[in-house]
């Protein structure tokens, strides 16, 4: 008995010994959840910077966007053929036509992304709403369609994003109709009282200018401070 007691002495000396020297195991660091990664990505956006927008997506992560009324079948689905089909039968509406847009990849997404940044998009996010690795939030974009048509607000909608692995698979925007056909009386009374304003005005008396107005990518009701948080919209016009 004394011999196996000793050897068992020996055997649990030799491994403290030979765990000794060992360098300590490191701990594995935790992904970003899905607020903070959504919160990084709509700073990314709201600078302009593509690089950084492409760094909180997946290489094969998926940017979906309504801006009407489109049918189930097609809006849940994941076959290219299908979407392809409902884009080329013209179901865009007059108020926009992009209905429907989707962007697959990070070539897709970064090209909807360029496009956006071309018309001084912004957007305004929050309050974030998280579950697992799923992120909800309202948002309002800023798109001005001409430089000089004041009075003209943002659209508005909800936006959903998966993330994991601290990036984003998927980002899902969905614009509210309502807000898309009060843009667009906006823009026709805008641009009414614009070309009402250069009718009155006398021949040859100031300048034949367009009339002053607020600055571009900007409506009135937008926040001088705004704190700008995420938006997506891809700008497809047909599905890979």
């Amino acid at each position: 008995m004394r011999s196996l007691g000793r050897t068992l002495l020996a055997l649990l000396a030799a491994v403290a010994f030979a765990g000794w020297g060992a360098p300590p195991r490191r701990l594995h660091a935790h992904a970003p959840d899905a607020t903070a990664v959504v919160q990084a990505y709509t700073a990314a956006w709201n600078a302009h910077d593509v690089p950084a927008v492409l760094a909180r997506f997946a290489p094969d992560a998926e940017v979906r966007e309504r801006r009407g009324a489109v049918p189930p079948a097609v809006w849940n689905s994941r076959d290219p053929q299908t979407l392809q089909a409902y884009l080329d039968g013209s179901h865009g509406d007059l108020t926009d036509p992009q209905v429907l847009t989707w962007a697959l990849g990070q070539r897709e997404i970064a090209a909807w992304a360029a496009a956006r940044f071309a018309q001084h998009h912004r957007c305004a996010a929050g309050p974030y709403r998280a579950a697992g690795d799923t992120a909800r939030w309202p948002y309002q974009e800023f798109i001005a369609p001409s430089p000089f048509l004041p009075g003209v607000g943002p659209l508005e909608g909800e936006a959903e994003a998966v993330v994991r692995g601290g990036r984003i698979i998927t980002l899902t925007l969905v614009v509210s109709p309502e807000s898309v056909q009060r843009r667009h009386g906006e823009v026709q009374a805008s641009a009414a009282r614009v070309a009402a304003t250069r009718y009155a005005a006398p021949l040859g008396a100031g300048s034949s200018g367009p009339p002053s107005g607020p600055p571009y990518g900007r409506a009135p009701s937008e926040p001088e401070s705004a704190a700008w948080p995420l938006a997506l919209g891809a700008s497809r016009s047909s599905p890979r």
